[in-house]
């Protein structure tokens, strides 16, 4: 069997996100999806000795936007604030050394779409937690495609893919159509992710923060904790 994901791109996404692309053969980036403020889209949690802190990316009006197209609002010192962070919380992580030069590069780059900068991370994320699997992107492969409802969407997605099982987050409970599913021979599956505890830094475990917590205090074993 075949099996398939789809999710919207994420910045610096927690480790269920990768625990969804690890489960599956093939992993679609859902790319024209509309931006919302409710999502993570353009930001995740950092630990800190104060607790958690917010590393956002500011947009310009991205309401009514598909992911692909919103734009950074670059008038800030957004990636200046970032890189602090990062160099200023992980630098007693055990495996800093290795992974700070890569956001050094990323910081010190100009971005205009989130999209880009949210897919260059994450390709990074995948590469050190040794994932290797199909990406595709929804605005590729539906293309001029005429809106059916969100169930029979994703039907067609397995279909052109040819995936013959789909693995939903647990929200899919909530939308999705089973009876499709077993009327068009797609195995339905749910994610079930639970957060492993890891060695973090300053104290007590806090689960589901951005992946590069997880990288930066785990490094190659990171994967065994997602």
């Amino acid at each position: 069997m075949t099996k398939i994901a789809i999710h919207q791109p994420m910045f610096l996404p927690y480790p269920g996100f990768f625990n969804k692309i690890k489960e599956a053969d093939i992993f679609v980036i859902g790319d024209d999806a509309y931006y919302s403020r409710r999502y993570f889209y353009n930001r995740n949690k950092i630990k800190t000795p104060n607790g958690t802190l917010m590393l956002t990316v500011p947009l310009i009006d991205p309401e009514r936007k598909k992911l692909n197209e919103v734009k950074i609002f670059n008038e800030t010192n957004w990636k200046h604030k970032h890189l602090r962070s990062l160099q200023t919380f992980y630098r007693k992580a055990d495996y800093y050394e290795d992974h700070i030069p890569f956001f050094e590069k990323v910081y010190n780059k100009n971005w205009d779409l989130l999209f880009d900068i949210s897919m260059e991370t994450m390709y990074y994320l995948m590469e050190q937690l040794g994932l290797d699997i199909e990406i595709y992107y929804t605005s590729e492969i539906l293309k001029d495609y005429e809106f059916k409802g969100k169930t029979q969407r994703i039907i067609d997605i397995c279909k052109i893919l040819g995936a013959d099982e789909y693995l939903s987050g647990i929200g899919g409970k909530n939308y999705l159509e089973p009876e499709l599913f077993e009327k068009n021979g797609i195995k339905l599956e749910f994610q079930n992710y639970k957060p492993k505890k890891y060695k973090q830094l300053y104290g007590e475990f806090i689960p589901n923060l951005s992946t590069i917590d997880l990288l930066f205090n785990m490094g190659e074993k990171a994967i065994d904790y997602i």
